[in-house]
């Protein structure tokens, strides 16, 4: 028997900051790439926390040279700054996306788009001095090092190589920039694990069989929406009007307490999570919600965190983690094979 909840309420007793030179049409210009946080939501807390403390590293970029001579100095933006420090050139942000990338220099408006591996990043602005850019999601929302490409108008790769900065005192101001290295690398960015999803399911993994009670009590019978909303206050989330736990009063209201509810909740705050059908599966990522309509009536039974997703080419399989009927790699498929009903999803934000 799969476990059932449908009570109504229930009481219990950085920025990086990457320095150099694009080939934009025939002649190189400087830009300064700076990494800044888009949480991509309303709800402040449930961001990635990715604003710097301090400033960070830079790295020199160089153009490949050009048959046509190169602008002079006074042409460039950021020329007269200190030699910057050199780095790998690498920037990082999280597998879940969002991180806004801003482009100063001149003749930007030439870059008409940006890729991240296989993966189209969004210009949200752009001017002749400035555009921003936010990077998407990783692939299958996998970590690594991808590639960034700018591209002109039609579609062709704006070439950038790296080298390391030149010596400002060694260099005279009226200088013509130096030579690319011979081997041209591209400009690339490292996905990182999202902090909030490491959060979120390292307190799952410690609590799916050892439960919380000191903080959240314990809904017997009936506990698996009161774990998932606990996970999402690891991941970032706070507290509102209509999802809460009072652990003065021991009050659950009713869309931390219920399957239902709970997707009420979440379908009326898009800020917070997408609704998504199993035909969407491939949507789905670690430390999304997942609920079960155990006999088909059109309400949730059940609801628990999203622990795997693995894609080989047999299909898409995902497992879950939950209370009440204690899981941590439940299979999805094995859950509805056993019960009948259906499952539905909400990718978190």
């Amino acid at each position: 028997m799969q476990p059932r909840h449908r009570i109504v309420a229930a009481k219990k007793n950085r920025h990086l900051v990457l320095t150099g030179v694009l080939a934009l049409a025939c002649a190189p210009v400087v830009i300064a790439i700076a990494l800044a946080a888009s949480d991509g939501s309303a709800d402040a807390s449930n961001a990635v926390s990715q604003s710097a403390d301090a400033p960070a590293p830079t790295t020199s970029v160089t153009a490949a040279p050009e048959a046509t001579p190169e602008p002079s100095v006074s042409s460039m933006v950021s020329t007269d700054s200190a030699t910057p420090i050199t780095e790998d050139g690498t920037s990082t942000g999280p597998v879940t996306g969002g991180t806004v990338v801003t482009l100063t220099g001149v003749d930007l408006d030439t870059v008409a788009s940006v890729t991240f591996g296989a993966n189209a990043g969004t210009v949200l602005t752009a001017t002749e001095t400035t555009i921003t850019i936010e990077t998407p999601a990783s692939t299958d929302y996998g970590p690594g090092v991808v590639p960034v490409e700018l591209l002109n108008a039609v579609g062709t790769p704006i070439i950038v190589t790296e080298s390391p900065a030149p010596d400002a005192s060694a260099v005279p101001a009226a200088t013509p920039a130096p030579a690319a290295s011979a081997a041209a690398e591209p400009l690339t960015f490292n996905y990182v694990p999202d902090p909030r999803i490491t959060a979120q399911m390292d307190y799952v993994n410690a609590h799916w069989n050892s439960y919380n009670y000191a903080e959240y009590g314990n809904l017997s019978g009936t506990d698996c929406v009161n774990f998932a909303s606990q996970s999402l206050i690891e991941r970032g989330w706070t507290m509102d009007a209509e999802w809460s736990f009072d652990k003065a009063t021991s009050f659950y209201s009713p869309a931390w307490a219920s399957s239902t509810a709970f997707a009420a909740y979440l379908t009326a705050h898009p800020e917070r999570a997408t609704p998504l059908t199993d035909e969407q599966r491939d949507q789905v990522k670690v430390g999304d919600v997942v609920q079960f309509d155990w006999d088909r009536s059109g309400d949730r039974d059940h609801t628990g965190i999203v622990s795997s997703v693995t894609k080989t080419d047999a299909g898409i399989t995902i497992t879950y983690a939950g209370h009440t009927v204690n899981t941590i790699e439940n299979s999805v498929d094995d859950s509805l094979a056993n019960s009948g009903g259906t499952v539905s999803y909400f990718s978190v934000k």
